[in-house]
């Protein structure tokens, strides 16, 4: 006997997966961050592990765990992986460390080594990124850029970018400017050569900016404040889009055509055409909190977030 309800089921899962374009990529625990490059995918999770993918098969080839830290009380804890970033074939790691403060490995296949002590810096580590000339940038909570030579073992520069708790910050595609924020709003523009502010843009958004991203001199960040603030690098035009969410999570695609980003309220993710700023589409598949939107292309895109999902979508 036929059983009707099964193959309304599965033709309804071949039109959404037709419709949307999804390759749903299982992992074992929540994902804060990932990385692409070239054939390989690899995410760090909030229970204190990268794992490595191929890439867009999805197959897991590798995981790391990092042992497990003590919180203030003194209890152990998961040693969450925040962020990542690679050179060659060194994968950085943004680790929490002990007493609040984050720490720095180095993962050469699968041997991890401590690069730096998060507690010699006298700030937290917030974020981590690779420069154009092959240098480790650490961005603290106290809004300052440290340009740290990880092959010499020293610190170039330890510059402030502004006077606000820094927030999140993006890398240009040459990675030789970087695009950060923090809770007054302003987007701060500093050549990572030499860690100088050459440029803010503000007046768009009014509050702590939560995600930030940059394609062919577009800017575009959301944050607190529900919206969506898009500013230009070589002139003064600039807007806003206001929306009922929170904007945590953001993307732009490489042409700066479209712009991708989470919305809590619905979990889906909203394609917004830049120019009209009209709403494209709406992409459902995430259940939760989705802590990162990467383009890979014009029209291909990667999120993850803590529902253990990363889902390649094709536009």
């Amino acid at each position: 006997m036929i059983n009707i309800k099964l193959i309304s089921i599965l033709l309804f899962s071949i039109i959404s997966i037709n419709l949307y374009g999804q390759k749903i990529i299982k992992t074992s625990a929540p994902v804060s961050d990932f990385i692409i490059d070239g054939k390989e995918l690899i995410c760090s999770t909030t229970k204190g592990t990268i794992q490595y993918y191929s890439f867009p098969i999805g197959k897991k080839t590798k995981s790391i765990k990092f042992p497990k830290s003590k919180d203030f009380a003194g209890d152990l804890i998961d040693a969450e992986v925040f962020k990542l970033d690679k050179y060659k074939n060194t994968v950085f790691a943004l680790v929490r460390g002990k007493h609040g403060f984050n720490d720095i490995y180095s993962v050469v296949n699968s041997d991890k080594k401590l690069l730096i002590d998060g507690g010699s810096v006298n700030s937290v580590i917030v974020d981590i990124a690779i420069s154009s000339d092959n240098m480790l940038l650490l961005a603290l909570l106290s809004n300052e850029l440290i340009k740290y030579d990880f092959i010499n073992k020293k610190q170039i520069y330890r510059k402030q970018i502004g006077a606000y708790a820094f927030s999140t910050l993006c890398l240009s595609a040459d990675k030789k400017t970087m695009f950060s924020s923090d809770e007054s709003g302003i987007v701060y523009q500093t050549n990572v050569l030499n860690g100088e502010v050459v440029k803010q843009y503000k007046g768009q958004s009014v509050d702590i900016v939560l995600s930030i991203d940059n394609a062919k001199g577009k800017i575009v960040c959301g944050g607190k404040d529900r919206r969506i603030a898009v500013y230009n690098q070589f002139t003064t035009n600039s807007f806003r889009i206001n929306y009922d969410s929170f904007v945590t999570t953001i993307g732009i695609n490489p042409s700066a055509k479209i712009m991708a980003w989470y919305n809590d309220l619905t979990n889906d993710i909203e394609i917004v055409d830049l120019s009209s700023k009209v709403t494209l589409k709406s992409l459902k598949g995430h259940n939760s909190m989705v802590n990162k939107i990467l383009f890979v292309s014009d029209n291909k895109m990667v999120s993850a977030g803590i529902d253990n999902q990363i889902i390649i979508w094709s536009l």
